[in-house]
């Protein structure tokens, strides 16, 4: 859990090394500095410090009034302490970026993104992402102007290293041969297309491209206001929709510091729990159904359960439209709390069954018992979630940052051994279990008063006036929540209106997707779909 002490220790090094250039907002450290000394401060943020974990970058082209036309900042977060640390790089048009993927690998998607919205340049070749290769519209840009696009290139295959001399034996790559899963393959699932490397049996190797399904959402976000984004992020992850949408409401309250009331934080934490509930058996069909096995029906069968309780709870299936800014769209139905749980009692015995059915046959385990990726290579690569703790790091946002009352509800983290796809399958399963126990917790001690504020109970127009009229705070902040893939969350920036000036999605697909060669190393050519189902890259969180 974050501890104070800690961050005054933190506070105290980096005021001295920084003097003014170093503040506080938010209970996170924020350091500004230039090009030159930024690889300097990265080791000291590393090594020192121990930041091991480079969250995100978010780049934004300043006021023609500032002195420096671009602001790039790198959020860190240090998980032994629960510290987060934002550092704010300011460069100019044509300035060099040092390059940071020698410290952190996952910089390297993050950097490219960056380079290509915005047009900055760093120290390495930065290739297209996002979007085609070798395009000058840099979309981020206050004037940027829609210019014809190139051609994108057809993806190519590394060449294979041959033994020139016949005489001797050859090289062990003389035997691989590439594979390309396009985007209509079933193994991809229409996501990406992925280019992979056999020997010939196992992967040793894989290429990724992204972007298929780009549609620019972090600009076309930053063009409407708070309470239009409320409603739209709900589908950056549809199988689990009130995550992004109370994200997005709990730092636009810590922003302007706006009080919930505590039954709105209670049905907040019931509906963000059933949500986690319903991803994850969705990743258990798919994770069955790749595996061959009969049992996924019943998974789909247990989640519509938990759709019918989102029906009645606001009247769409996945929970749509659940949360306001200063509390929920309503209060529980009657009849509501008396419904969960006869739920609750029935699907926690019938998935019970179907575990121990599947544990029991030795062709699942021997099928999805592959695939180990050590604690090691998921920090290196900034991986979260479920994913984060099958390979054996204990990290929960709702334990080392608790939000809301998570901090006084009892409910264990489990956590797994060698990352594999067995693995991820267990911690999915067991997190349901908790998550049950979580909301039979909170709905047994529900706090009596009003699901939202009343000073934020008003229509569209009078709430945008109020906001209008309110204080808006200048400097970036980040806050972020446990999803069911893992930490999500917005690096947010205003200039003085209702619209932010740059608005940075935090995804947990696109640390994975970018850590995809790491999953699949070792793994057969029939178990790359069920790899995939065990990860459940959404698309709409790789293409951002």
């Amino acid at each position: 859990m974050f501890n104070w002490k800690e961050f005054e220790k933190t506070k105290q090094i980096l005021s001295h090394a920084g003097g003014q250039r170093y503040r506080t907002d938010w209970g996170q450290h924020h350091l500004t500095v230039r090009p030159t000394e930024l690889l300097d401060w990265v080791e000291l943020i590393k090594e020192d410090l121990n930041y091991l974990t480079l969250a995100e970058i978010a780049a934004v082209e300043n006021n023609i009034d500032k002195e420096y036309r671009f602001e790039v900042v790198y959020h860190f977060l240090n998980m032994g302490t629960h510290q987060r640390l934002n550092l704010h790089l300011l460069v100019n048009e044509g300035e060099i970026i040092p390059s940071v993927k020698k410290s952190y690998p996952q910089a390297d998607w993050m950097e490219r993104e960056q380079a290509e919205m915005l047009g900055l340049v760093f120290n390495r070749p930065t290739p297209g992402l996002l979007l085609p290769e070798g395009q000058k519209n840099f979309p981020l840009r206050k004037k940027a102007e829609l210019k014809t696009w190139p051609e994108e290139r057809p993806l190519e295959f590394p060449k294979l290293r041959m033994n020139p001399n016949k005489s001797e034996a050859p090289y062990p790559e003389e035997s691989y041969q590439w594979k390309q899963f396009d985007i209509f393959s079933p193994v991809s699932g229409g996501n990406f297309e992925w280019s992979v490397c056999f020997d010939p049996v196992k992967v040793v190797d894989t290429r990724l491209r992204i972007g298929f399904h780009h549609q620019g959402l972090e600009l076309f976000l930053q063009n409407k206001d708070i309470l239009q984004i409320l409603q739209l992020v709900d589908k950056i992850n549809i199988s689990a929709a009130p995550n992004y949408s109370i994200a997005w409401a709990k730092t636009i309250e810590e922003m302007f510091r706006i009080k919930i009331p505590e039954r709105a934080q209670a049905i907040r934490i019931v509906m963000l729990e059933l949500a986690r509930i319903a991803d994850h058996l969705t990743v258990l069909s798919e994770v069955c159904r790749h595996a061959g096995q009969n049992e996924f029906t019943l998974f789909i069968n247990a989640r519509e359960k938990i759709y019918e309780l989102f029906e009645k709870f606001c009247g769409h299936r996945q929970g749509l439209g659940i949360a306001r800014i200063g509390g929920v769209k309503e209060d529980l139905p009657p009849g509501w709390i008396v419904e969960y749980q006869t739920v609750a009692e029935i699907l926690l015995k019938n998935l019970h069954l179907i575990h121990k059915s599947l544990i029991s046959q030795n062709r699942f385990r021997s099928f999805t018992d592959s695939g180990p990726v050590n604690a090691q290579s998921v920090l290196q690569w900034g991986v979260t979630g479920p994913t984060m703790r099958a390979a054996g790091l204990n990290f929960d946002l709702r334990k080392s940052q608790p939000f809301y009352f998570y901090q006084d509800i009892d409910f264990d983290i489990p956590v797994g051994i060698h990352g594999a796809i067995y693995d991820r399958y267990l911690i999915r399963f067991e997190e349901i279990n908790q998550s049950f126990r979580i909301i039979t917790q909170v709905i047994d001690n529900l706090p009596l008063g009003d699901f939202i504020n009343s000073m934020y109970d008003k229509n569209y127009l009078e709430l945008l006036k109020l906001f209008e009229g309110a204080d808006t705070p200048l400097q970036w902040h980040y806050s972020a929540l446990e999803t069911p893939n893992g930490e999500a969350g917005f690096l947010l920036n205003f200039n003085g209106t209702t619209k932010p000036a740059r608005m940075k999605l935090k995804t947990p697909g696109f640390a994975v997707a970018q850590a995809l060669q790491v999953f699949a190393k070792g793994l057969r050519e029939d178990q790359l779909a069920t790899c995939l189902a065990s990860l459940n890259l959404s698309r709409w969180e790789m293409d951002r």
